[in-house]
């Protein structure tokens, strides 16, 4: 079966995989054993030069809103993925699972979900039933792909630097955190880390993602003002970030923020039905390569 709901999600889990194809392409290199200083454990692995072809993603969104119109929401996506040796800007074969659980106001609201792509097709399952994308329509997805990776900086070429890539879309993950320690190390997935903590720089962040947002096939060309970016970054209470790098080769295995948000701070004295929201995602990486 194939229309427009398929090809509009498959759009859309197209456009998902790009930027996480970008967030694992991050740079890095290995280090000694000791303690190492967390601004260069941050700088070897957010400037990587190790590309991960192959693995297993594990990515969780949760978020809870305390109030009068209060509720709350989790997603999860979580698979296999493996790339063309030496095509960085392949598309990958793919199997994902999706599922997604709200809510709030006296609804609620539940999703199940997948996907499967090979080489020359790709499968998608929601809600129990499982529909083929076809080999055309998954041809033009895989060429939407290509470019779009291209564009991001992504040569095709095996020694690609994937640092490069993220700077040509404006984005500095080093600069998501302050005030950083070395908490030691801590065993992700099988694979020991070295994991450090910081606070998260919204404004940056925001910014970074607002970037991203505008080079999307749906982006907008409405970027937060310096005045938006600071009434954001008062409404947020706490924010946290815990990044885990590979001990021996500065791949990230693991990344957490936490927010917590108040948003009476940006309501101008106005009632606020939602006294306070909180806001976790968290990625997993395993089996690299």
């Amino acid at each position: 079966t194939r229309g427009d709901p398929i090809l509009t999600s498959s759009k859309l889990l197209l456009t998902a995989i790009a930027a996480l194809t970008a967030l694992f392409l991050l740079p890095g290199c290995g280090g000694d054993d000791g303690e190492e200083d967390p601004e260069q454990v941050l700088e070897e692995t957010f400037n990587n030069d190790e590309t991960v072809s192959s693995g297993v993603l594990d990515v969780t969104i949760e978020g809870s809103a305390e109030g009068e119109q209060g509720g709350s929401f989790s997603a999860n996506l979580n698979g296999a993925f493996q790339g063309e040796e030496g095509e960085t800007a392949a598309l990958p074969q793919l199997d994902l699972t999706a599922s997604a659980d709200a809510s709030g106001a006296g609804q609620e609201f539940s999703f199940e979900g997948g996907v499967i792509a090979t080489r020359d097709n790709a499968y998608v399952e929601y809600q129990g039933e499982t529909y083929e994308v076809g080999t055309d329509t998954f041809e033009q997805l895989k060429r939407s792909f290509e470019q779009q990776a291209e564009e991001a900086g992504a040569t095709g070429e095996e020694t690609q630097d994937p640092g490069a890539a993220l700077e040509q879309l404006g984005i500095d993950p080093s600069g998501w955190l302050t005030n950083v320690e070395n908490e030691g190390t801590e065993d992700i997935e099988g694979t020991e880390t070295i994991h450090i903590h910081g606070d998260a720089n919204v404004e940056q962040i925001i910014e970074d993602f607002s970037t991203l947002a505008e080079q999307a096939p749906t982006g907008t060309t409405d970027v937060p003002s310096p005045e938006e970016l600071s009434q954001v970054s008062q409404a947020v209470d706490e924010a946290s970030i815990d990044v885990y790098s590979g001990e021996s080769d500065r791949i990230l295995r693991g990344l957490d923020l936490n927010l917590s948000i108040d948003p009476s701070a940006v309501a101008a004295g106005a009632v606020v039905p939602i006294e306070s929201i909180d806001l976790s995602f968290s990625l997993r990486l395993s089996g690299v390569n």
